[in-house]
């Protein structure tokens, strides 16, 4: 037996690169086990032949988040912004959507845009106040909009009624029009919980719409390997064990390819299949591919969206948000079914583009992820904190809610938790 007095973190992930500075922070020396050579988990960045970085699965990150305003400094990571908004093909023309209080000068366009009526407008905006107006914390717990009596706590306990109900339900109970739902909220919301069914629970969809109405909508010019190495930079105290395959957590200790290491100091499990306890779950899968295309650019860094489409999620023209580095491509992303091959579903995508005047070239890159996001039951913080095993903690996105913000967020929590935990054990031996 291998005795290691300090914390471990099993999984490299942003989870697990949460937890390993948050207990930094707390004064302690973790050791972070990670099965592949590399750090960052579903955070990774591929090149093109000629060097072009692009992301695969997650291709923007929400500066708005909270836990990255823990650890990330924008600057070092020299952000390209987004236009908040949206480029919408529909009726036969391209049209404008964007936030009127960060691009005044696509406010003629989006007034005249014919996406939603005046009461839909007049509702994002009573949202974004209402959003804006009410705790994160509650939004997280699926307490926004709700009735609670605070007087013996402060907060509302466990959990509210949108932390479980569908995008789709709160969408319909908000009172948005069925149109400006399919020609707008739908197709653009379908991008980033990578579903179209809006199954995705209510607090993460008013979770999400906070943070686009707070934050810019950036992507590192290295893309979100920049953000993975930024974060791991900052490990000072924590030792990294790449390439090493944790097989199981049994009786406190914990079997790495044939050796037994004891956990004496608890450990945190930032990934599935290691723990019983752990949930495996369902996920959401998707497809990202470049083309080359000869197709006008929109002419700043803004995402396309196609309501007709039934697989095609949002795509941006690389030159865009590169410059002459993404000259002539365009990434795409799509959703992807069970059993569907690369070649059946770009049948699809290049239809659907093509249907809206995007004619796509040859394929330069292309990713087909199966698990790129968790498709969970319920969402909130609540969640979160509670032991595996004595001692044992999990994090990660699958437990609390599909997103960066909810992978760090949840390997913040868990490294939390276990720093209590080893302050109480101390106390009773003391």
């Amino acid at each position: 037996m291998k005795f290691d007095n300090r914390p471990v973190v099993i999984g490299g992930g942003a989870a697990g690169l949460a937890a390993c500075l948050t207990l930094e922070e707390a004064g302690y020396s973790p050791l972070l086990i990670e099965a592949s050579d590399r750090l960052g988990g579903r955070l990774r960045t591929e090149s093109l032949p000629d060097g072009t970085p692009v992301d695969r699965g997650f291709q923007v990150l929400q500066a708005g988040y909270p836990e990255l305003s823990r650890w990330v400094d924008f600057e070092t990571l020299e952000c390209t912004a987004f236009v908040p908004g949206a480029r919408v093909f529909l009726r036969g023309k391209w049209r404008v959507l964007a936030d009127p209080r960060r691009a005044l000068n696509w406010l003629p366009a989006t007034l005249m845009s014919g996406i939603g009526n005046w009461s839909d407008r007049f509702k994002v905006l009573r949202l974004v106040f209402k959003l804006q107006a009410c705790p994160t914390e509650d939004i997280q717990n699926g307490h926004f909009a709700a009735q609670m009596d605070r007087k013996h706590t402060g907060k509302p306990l466990g959990l509210g009624p949108w932390a479980h109900k569908s995008t789709r339900s709160f969408l319909a109970d908000w009172g948005f029009s069925d149109a400006f739902v399919a020609d707008f909220l739908k197709p653009f919301f379908s991008g980033i919980f990578l579903e179209g069914a809006l199954d995705t629970p209510a607090a993460q969809f008013q979770y999400t719409f906070r943070m686009l109405a707070d934050g810019q909508v950036v992507r590192p010019k290295g893309g979100m390997a920049a953000l993975v190495h930024h974060l791991a930079s900052q490990l000072k105290r924590t030792e990294v064990k790449l390439g090493c395959r944790v097989e199981a957590i049994e009786e406190g200790g914990v079997m790495v390819e044939g050796n037994r290491l004891s956990l004496s100091k608890g450990a945190i499990v930032a990934t599935a299949g290691v723990h019983e306890s752990y949930p495996l779950g369902q996920w959401n899968a998707c497809v990202n591919v470049v083309c080359q295309t000869t197709a006008r650019r929109f002419g700043k860094p803004v995402i396309g969206l196609i309501p007709a489409a039934q697989k095609v999620t949002n795509f941006h023209f690389m030159e865009d948000l590169e410059g002459s580095q993404g000259l002539g491509r365009i990434n795409v992303t799509a959703l992807l079914h069970p059993q569907e091959t690369f070649e059946e579903a770009m049948v699809v995508i290049r239809k659907e583009l093509l249907d809206a005047g995007i004619a796509c070239g040859d394929v330069e890159w292309s990713a087909m992820i199966q698990q790129a996001l968790p498709r969970i039951q319920s969402v909130g913080s609540a969640q979160m904190g509670s032991e595996l095993e004595d001692g044992i903690f999990g994090a990660g996105d699958a437990l609390l809610a599909p997103s960066l913000d909810g992978a760090m967020r949840s390997g913040r929590l868990a490294a939390e938790a276990l720093t209590s935990w080893l302050n109480n054990r101390e106390n009773q031996h003391s």
